[in-house]
């Protein structure tokens, strides 16, 4: 009998078909994957896919204003530059473009539209950042993020709302949206992380060796349909392999 693990295990071994267990996590993740098709039952096929030469979370600048992006939300921002369409993530450090399309869903655009990422603005990708680890506390309760992660949590102090990254040591703020899938929202939860309460970034400290957390979506398919998710979702999906 095939072993089970967390679709994201089998994902670092070389398989690449896979049948789906068990899902784990709540109604609303479970709702989200059976829109996609995939629930108990289906076959996972990993498609093949271009991997980037950099690894990190991408700062890219526009209208003089610097903002941070986790590989995964770089990618589906489509761009034109030298001519082509291309995902934000395979552009070059110095590269420019202008973005053409967003391909997530509504919750993850409204969220970009907040920190001023908007369709047909001129964007210029200053490079791969290295990982750094933020700790940050809510009501007691503590929680650690990447620095892709901390990217997708938009804190509002007075006026301004800023990206997690870019708060200093000992700021705190209400956290205002979070840019992201449902997985990261499920963890935020779990640990008392709410849009609406006030958070305080404890630490934030550089990471040595490989990044603890993958930035980039996987795609597969299912049913011939193609589908992206990322890795915190491949997390929550047991499956088996399928020769």
């Amino acid at each position: 009998m095939s072993e089970v693990k967390a679709l994201s295990e089998f994902l670092q071994n070389g398989h690449t078909k896979f049948e789906v267990v068990k899902i784990e996590g709540g109604r609303e993740l479970r709702d989200y994957l059976e829109q996609e098709g995939i629930k108990e039952g289906k076959i996972l096929v990993l498609e093949p896919t271009i991997v980037h030469q950099h690894h990190g979370p991408l700062a890219v600048e526009f209208d003089s204003k610097e903002v941070i992006l986790s590989q995964g939300i770089a990618e589906k921002i489509i761009v034109e530059a030298h001519g082509t369409k291309k995902n934000l993530l395979e552009l070059e450090a110095n590269d420019t473009g202008i973005i053409k399309s967003f391909e997530c869903g509504k919750k993850i655009k409204e969220g970009l539209d907040k920190i001023g990422l908007k369709e047909n603005i001129n964007i210029k990708v200053k490079g791969h950042l290295t990982d750094e680890t933020y700790n940050i506390e809510c009501n007691g309760q503590s929680a650690e993020l990447c620095t892709g992660e901390a990217s997708m949590l938009l804190i509002k102090t007075g006026e301004k709302i800023l990206q997690l990254p870019q708060l200093k040591t000992g700021d705190e703020g209400k956290l205002e949206y979070i840019i992201s899938g449902i997985a990261l929202e499920e963890r935020l939860k779990d640990a008392g992380i709410q849009v609406g309460k006030t958070i305080k970034l404890v630490s934030k400290t550089s990471v040595s060796g490989p990044a603890k957390h993958i930035g980039c979506n996987f795609h597969f398919l299912v049913d011939g349909k193609k589908v992206s998710i990322g890795h915190g979702i491949t997390q929550k999906i047991k499956v088996k392999p399928v020769e």
